[in-house]
Order: structure tokens, then sequence, then C-alpha cells
């Protein structure tokens, strides 16, 4: 059979037909045209808008929150609660969920956590490389997210019962929700001050490593 004609819509270098590719449903289309192989993923070409927007547009808790939460104002979050040094990290921890969803505690439990990190791990090694964060996760990174998700279960969560022996304190502040494009800003705002460079430039390690 024929190859199909290049579509003569896609003339940018980095997107790519999705029917010019052998099987398209191992591909994913991000909002900017660009494309995610998932088994050999290369980040090279992706700017921090692709990693922003799809956080930022996306609830935490799968919505079941007292008022929109996105996955974007989490990292902005956890990166003002990890310690110094580690800032930049705990801002990028989350950033496979741009390509995966945000995959809930109770889920990740039940389907098995080891699985799940095995299939998201190309993801997370190549968004590394691409843009200078430390990984596998610092504990002072997974410190931070804790206590991330402690202050939001005070806040933004159904009265329930919470036992906080498993959780770090939470943070002192209340959380004031951010809406979706309110939260794609924060999260750039964020990764600009941190990284030192213009959005969408490599961060400090460059694409190619990550931080020592």
């Amino acid at each position: 059979m024929a190859r199909r004609s290049r579509s003569p819509t896609i003339n940018h270098p980095d997107q790519w037909d999705l029917l010019e590719l052998p099987e398209a449903t191992a591909v994913m289309l991000t909002f900017s045209g660009r494309t995610v192989d998932l088994e050999n993923p290369n980040f090279d070409p992706f700017d921090i808008k692709d990693i922003a927007r799809p956080l930022a547009y996306q609830c935490r808790f799968v919505g079941n929150t007292i008022a929109y939460y996105s996955v974007a104002q989490h990292c902005v979050l956890a990166s003002r609660l990890a310690p110094a040094g580690f800032e930049y990290d705990a801002l990028m921890h989350d950033c496979e969920e741009a390509f995966t969803g945000d995959w809930p505690t109770p889920w990740k439990v039940r389907i098995g956590r080891t699985v799940i990190a095995r299939a998201i791990e190309p993801l997370k090694a190549a968004l590394a490389r691409r843009f200078g964060f430390r990984h596998p996760e610092p504990a002072a990174v997974k410190r931070a997210d804790q206590r991330a998700l402690a202050t939001e279960l005070r806040d933004l969560c159904a009265p329930h019962r919470v036992n906080w022996r498993d959780l770090p304190a939470p943070a002192d502040d209340p959380i004031i929700p951010l809406g979706p494009d309110d939260a794609m800003a924060a999260f750039l705002a964020r990764f600009e001050a941190l990284s030192g460079a213009a959005a969408g430039s490599p961060a400090p390690g460059g694409a190619g490593g990550g931080r020592s």
C-alpha cells in the first residue's frame, strides 16, 4: 500500500502526521502538535510549555476537590516547600504526568507501583535529560511532595480521617486554588525563576544530563 503523503497542514520540523506512523496508538499527540513515542521518547525539541499546559489542565485527585486544583499548582507548591537546592527538582517532579495523566495513589496501589514505575521510566529519564532535573527523585523532593499532599488534603478535600503519622506536617499557609490558565502562568514563572533561563531553554544541567 502506498504511503500517505505528508499533510500540508504539518509544516513544523518537530510535528509529525500520525497517519504516517506505522502504529499511531503508541505515539501521543501534544497540544502543540509535537508527538511522543512512548517506547523511545525524545524530548529534545520540546518547550517547557509542552509540560506546563497539560499539567495546568488536569486536576489533582481526579477532580475530587472542593475547587479546581491542578497538577501544575501542586508542583509549584512542592517547589516552595522543598529545601534550598531542590526547588527546581520539586517543580519538575511530576512532569511525566503531562503525558501519562495524574495517577491517583489508590490506583497506584491497586495496579502496583513497580508496574507503573517501569512503564513510565523511559519518559521520566528522557525528561530529566532534556530539562536537567535530578532523577531518580531525591528524598528531599519526595518529602516536599508529601508536605504538599498533606496541605492539599487539609485545604481541598472533603472532611475525612487522615493518618498524619504517614505524612509530614502541612504547610502553614492555606492553598488558594488557581484556574488552569493562572496555574500554567505560575508554573512557567516558577520555572523561569528557578532555571535562570528563558522558558523553553534547557534548565541547569541542560539537555542530555541532570544536575549533580
